[in-house]
């Protein structure tokens, strides 16, 4: 005879299980949902990044206006000092319905470098006057025609009207152009020796880490007993690479790839060492992996540094639109964001170094140290509230506090230092809510088992709680750092130029320097505000390279988020 209770629990039983499944679904719908608008969105965002070109359409002639005309104009020639063309000939395709059918003609179109020289184009039913010109740079003529039917004037290739002085960019071409080279560029080598040396040793070194085997750890017994040798020789390695490359940032890279290279490889001979002491073989991998102190860590700061090295030393990519290009008010498609990139990083690196410590350290002391007292309450309540404060109201905080001179205000100026401490504010809340919910998530029985062994309340917390915690802190920080950088109405407020022709300098509140700066938010508001169609191409690409820094960032923190969560499962 069946119970009661029996029944019941298969019904609940096949009633979670049908409620399970609708909430999986529910959640996948929604995430497919999620990315089909941002892919779109994406799209959107990239489809006026490739250029058309000239295109357009010459009304009918009729008895009021018997010629119509179509205006034509480019800023630079095609051609060099020779006649010789410098990129693809410019070549429009001209079309209408004629008495007689559809009619097609193409007309090239050369530029020279004169000034004035001019030829128009005359439209009938017998065709084009001519099937090629010459005119001069930043002189206009006109395509006229005399039919009584519109005509279609469409470019097919070459550089489009408003392109800059090497050309670019070309009809259904991207608006931003760039080149990569492998270790060679121009027949000269792309790299300085002892940085390509130490990005290489790394390299192996990491290879040997990851994968290690009796054959290739061979070479390192040599190394036995010579740490002291081995520690000054990398030090001096790494100070020749900072000073012969003169500081630059691949001289830097390859600086740190020789210390990184250093810690690894003695860090490895001491596993090597301890394993061989406990009269053990080197064939042993896996209790060879487990002598290398900190291995895990060491392998994820190497790839990185080796991925975010091989940008600046093996390879060269050059990519004037981010590196080279200033501003032009007057060439929309020889404008770049140099400033305003270098701008963006500026503000994102000091917000982040100032919230995140301060932030994370708010989050333990209300967590693990602060008794429920009503302060302590009110405190939790005001940080919930300004989670959900407009980000204008921290531009203002910004403002007063940051930027004045006077009464509290520190008196900054519109600088990129204080835009960093105005976003690092607005960015706290969200840190410190996001690390008190990961503290609270770990397990109560871990602070009592560590109490249980004689811990105090601080290594409680260092060594137990906070590496528990430290994904979901990690999660937090990624938010943080997506909101702030996509932010630009405190940076208006806070001072932020629309057009500056120079790099930012990080410290000019505090030595003096050139205060004005920019982001690429504002950058990408100032374009759209154009009436020409050409800077709506480039806030697009600017938008991308918004987006693509983004992620990049973004992939670091997630790289570090999970490196915390596999040392946890382990």
């Amino acid at each position: 005879m069946k119970k009661d209770i029996d029944t019941l629990k298969k019904r609940s039983r096949r009633r979670r299980d049908v409620v399970e499944q609708a909430g999986s679904a529910s959640l996948a719908l929604s995430g497919l949902v999620g990315m089909f608008f941002l892919v779109v969105l994406v799209w959107q965002i990239a489809i006026p990044t490739f250029i058309d070109g000239e295109n357009g359409e010459i009304s009918a002639a009729s008895e009021f206006i018997p010629i119509s005309d179509y205006v034509l104009e480019w800023d630079h020639p095609n051609v060099n000092e020779q006649g010789d063309l410098k990129t693809e000939p410019i070549v429009l395709t001209i079309t209408w319905e004629g008495q007689t059918g559809a009619q097609t003609h193409d007309l090239e179109i050369v530029v020279t470098a004169n000034r004035g020289e001019k030829e128009d184009v005359q439209i009938s039913e017998e065709g084009l006057s001519t099937t090629s010109i010459e005119v001069g740079k930043k002189t206009k003529f006109y395509l006229k025609s005399v039919l009584d039917v519109p005509v279609s004037v469409e470019q097919r290739s070459g550089p489009v009207p408003a392109a800059d002085a090497s050309g670019n960019p070309h009809v259904s071409s991207f608006v931003v152009s760039g080149d990569v080279a492998v270790l060679i560029s121009n027949g000269s080598a792309v790299f300085e020796p002892l940085e390509m040396a130490g990005w290489t040793s790394l390299l192996v070194l990491t290879f040997i880490v990851s994968r290690p085997t009796e054959r290739r750890l061979a070479p390192l017994v040599r190394c036995y007993g010579r740490e002291r040798q081995i520690r000054g020789i990398i030090l001096l390695l790494a100070i020749f690479t900072i000073v012969i490359g003169q500081t630059t940032l691949s001289a830097f890279l390859g600086g740190l790839c020789w210390l990184l290279f250093g810690v690894a490889l003695l860090r490895t001979i001491e596993g090597m060492e301890r394993l061989q002491n406990q009269g053990r073989s080197l064939t042993e991998v896996k209790r060879l992996k487990h002598s290398i102190s900190d291995r895990e860590g060491l392998l994820l700061w190497s790839r990185m540094l080796l991925v975010s090295a091989c940008f600046f030393i093996p390879l060269d990519i050059d990519i004037p639109f981010l590196t080279e290009r200033y501003q032009d008010i007057f060439q929309p498609y020889a404008s770049g964001i140099r400033s305003a990139f270098f701008g963006t990083v500026w503000v994102m690196s000091i917000a982040m170094l100032v919230s995140m410590p301060i932030s994370i350290g708010a989050a333990i002391y209300l967590e693990e140290y602060a008794a429920p007292t009503r302060t302590t309450k009110l405190i939790q309540a005001l940080v919930t509230n300004l989670a959900g404060v407009p980000s204008i109201v921290f531009g203002m905080f910004g403002l007063a506090i940051f930027v004045k001179q006077g009464g509290i205000g520190l008196g900054l100026g519109p600088s990129i230092l204080a835009a960093g401490l105005t976003m690092g504010v607005m960015a706290m809340p969200i840190i410190v809510l996001a690390s008190q919910e990961a503290l609270r998530s770990v397990p109560r029985s871990l602070r009592e088992s560590a109490y249980g062994v004689g811990c105090t309340q601080w290594q409680v917390v260092k060594d137990h709680v906070l590496p528990s915690a430290m994904p979901g802190i990690m999660t937090g920080s990624i938010l943080a750092m997506s909101r702030i950088m996509g932010e630009a109405a405190p940076l208006v407020v806070v001072g932020a130029a629309a057009l500056v022709l120079f790099d930012p300098e990080p410290l000019a509140a505090l030595t003096g320097g050139n205060l004005n700066f920019t982001v690429i938010p504002i950058q990408i508001y100032f374009w759209t505000s154009e009436p020409e169609h050409a800077w709506h191409s480039m806030a697009a690409a600017a938008s991308i390279a918004l987006i693509l820094l983004l992620i990049a960032m973004n992939s670091i923190a997630i790289v570090l988020r999970q490196h915390f969560r596999k040392r946890l499962n382990s």
